[in-house]
């Protein structure tokens, strides 16, 4: 259940909190004052994708919070562990969206993903917007209003993972099919690349090794001459640097003796001398050494060039990818030689596959079958007592190739009058039989759903007089199980509230904002007369606004 909502920086909210309880919370409010951008909001916070055109003042994020009570609904647990999100009591919400629109989601002030945050959404609310009566021409609409009734998860998700390992079998079936189409002439090439690769005995670190070889040999008569100085300099010239070290020890030596700080130069000349005869060593070693081979420098540039134009001819740019490259041609070279083996195993394992995701497509099929007569009875009691008497249900059944949602086509067809037979809804429904229609599965669907909240926005749209009155009962009968939060400009239907919360733009300050207030007593009764009279009239109406408040609140 949503406890608490605190909107920031939001359309035309600047800022406003909402402290919600259980049963029937009603909000009404003028056109255009912003009663749907809460409904916007709270989508936003069950994980709706977002932009920075959202904002109220486009320089400050913003901030959406809801703290949702999880009281009697144990299963929820589960759901945010799977998220990774520690299960407390209450849950805490919160999205950010910066300037930039990009957007921050914490659940327990735990950081989710998007997609988690979904996940968790859409088991804490349930939202109608105005344009969820599209969906419901929708035949994927008719099937997961089936399944919902159904509660056949378990067997859902066991047909759902069989129909997968039957589309990874036809994937497979279909490389196969399609390697096999290549031919000899195809595989004749493989092993060709194959060979060249092989016979190339790549080694991973010996191409930059041949680098730094073939650049030494390349430049051999430099490197000599360095070499020669650089000796020249350390060792043999009558000012080399060994003998100023030689100079410079015996001068400490003689200082020695007047302090302990000269003691320690003396130690660190000592060092550097000893290392610097080492590196000469080393360089006179390299110098007596270093030669310079044509003989060598050719084969090492050939060795060179065949790494260089092996890697251009497969447009890659390390010798490990060459090596990736002729094991997966290695690879490929066996699969085709083994090509009819591979493929009559994997016809195999597509049908027997197929064959499973048919079977657990029965049984998913068999759940469904068993529903259909108790949702035609469950809807048609429903929409006689909401003015249509003459309501005639019926089902559109089709088979079809297993899919993700199964092998069924099922879609609700709908008759209001009578003598006229049902057919789908966008084909004869008005608004107002679509709205009481909507209403009756989302009260059907409601008893069988454990979902703390549903939102409705404006579901009662071409309803009035006794019908209205009726919504508002069958709304506040909801209430019992599950909060209800309705947006409405209907009067019957905010009488039947036992929360009653009004919209308004507030004009007083530098820019238009959308405010929210909670009516109370004499002040609802007002408003709710404003709703049927308007600013000059409805005073003459409260006293008929307070008998419709009592005849509408559950005893």
């Amino acid at each position: 259940m949503l406890k608490h909502l605190h909107i920031q920086n939001y359309a035309l909210i600047d800022s406003i909190d909402l402290d919600l309880s259980k049963g029937l919370s009603v909000i009404t409010g003028e056109t255009g004052a912003g009663k749907s951008i809460l409904i916007g909001a709270i989508s936003l916070l069950m994980g709706q994708r977002a932009d920075s055109k959202t904002l109220f003042d486009p320089t400050k994020k913003c901030i959406i919070e809801g703290q949702f009570s999880l009281q009697n609904y144990p299963h929820l647990k589960e759901i945010l562990e799977q998220s990774e999100v520690d299960f407390e009591e209450p849950c805490l919400i919160r999205r950010e969206i910066n300037a930039q629109g990009k957007s921050r989601s914490f659940v327990n002030d735990s950081p989710v993903t998007l997609d988690s945050l979904k996940k968790i959404g859409q088991e804490l609310v349930d939202i109608h917007s105005q344009q969820d009566t599209w969906w419901m021409s929708n035949p994927d609409f008719s099937l997961d209003m089936v399944d919902s009734f159904a509660q056949n998860q378990l067997v859902k998700s066991t047909y759902l993972a069989s129909f997968r390992l039957f589309q990874e079998a036809h994937t497979t079936f279909q490389t196969l099919e399609r390697q096999a189409s290549i031919g000899n002439q195809g595989l004749d090439f493989m092993k060709f690349q194959w060979a060249e690769l092989e016979d190339a005995k790549l080694q991973t670190a010996e191409f930059e090794d041949l680098k730094t070889v073939v650049m030494k040999l390349e430049n051999a008569e430099q490197i000599r001459e360095k070499l020669s100085t650089l000796i020249n300099i350390l060792s043999i010239s009558e000012i080399s640097t060994s003998q100023q070290m030689r100079l410079a020890l015996q001068q400490i030596q003689t200082l020695g003796k007047y302090g302990g700080e000269f003691e320690q130069w003396k130690t660190r000349l000592e060092s550097i001398w000893i290392d610097l005869k080492d590196l000469t060593e080393e360089i006179e070693a390299e110098s007596d050494e270093f030669q310079s081979d044509p003989h060598e420098l050719a084969l090492k540039i050939k060795r060179l060039d065949t790494y260089t134009r092996l890697m251009q001819k497969h447009q890659i740019n390390t010798i490990e990818e060459l090596i990736s490259i002729k094991n997966k041609l290695d690879e490929q070279i066996s699969g085709f030689e083994n090509i009819d083996l591979a493929l009559e195993k994997a016809r195999l394992n597509l049908a027997s596959t197929k064959s499973s995701s048919q079977q657990n497509a029965l049984i998913l099929r068999k759940t469904r079958m068993e529903v259909l007569d108790s949702i035609t009875l469950a809807l048609t009691n429903s929409l006689r007592s909401l003015g249509i008497p003459n309501a005639t249900l019926d089902w559109e059944k089709q088979d079809k190739e297993v899919a993700n949602n199964g092998a069924d086509k099922i879609q609700l067809l709908f008759s209001a009058n009578k003598g006229l037979t049902p057919k789908p809804f966008k084909q004869i429904a008005s608004g107002g039989e679509m709205s009481r229609l909507m209403l009756s599965i989302k009260h059907l669907l409601a008893q069988k759903r454990a979902l703390p909240t549903l939102i409705l926005d404006e579901i009662d749209t071409g309803v009035s007089g006794e019908i209205a009155i009726q919504m508002g009962g069958m709304l506040a009968q909801m209430s019992q199980s599950h909060q209800i939060i309705a947006i409405t400009h209907l009067p019957q239907i905010a009488a039947a509230g036992q929360n009653h919360w009004f919209v308004f733009k507030n004009h007083s300050g530098e820019k238009t904002v959308s405010s929210l207030r909670k009516l109370m007593g004499e002040e609802r009764v007002a408003e709710i007369a404003k709703m049927i009279g308007g600013q000059k009239g409805y005073v003459d109406l409260m006293e008929n606004v307070r008998k419709l408040i009592a005849s509408t609140q559950i005893k």
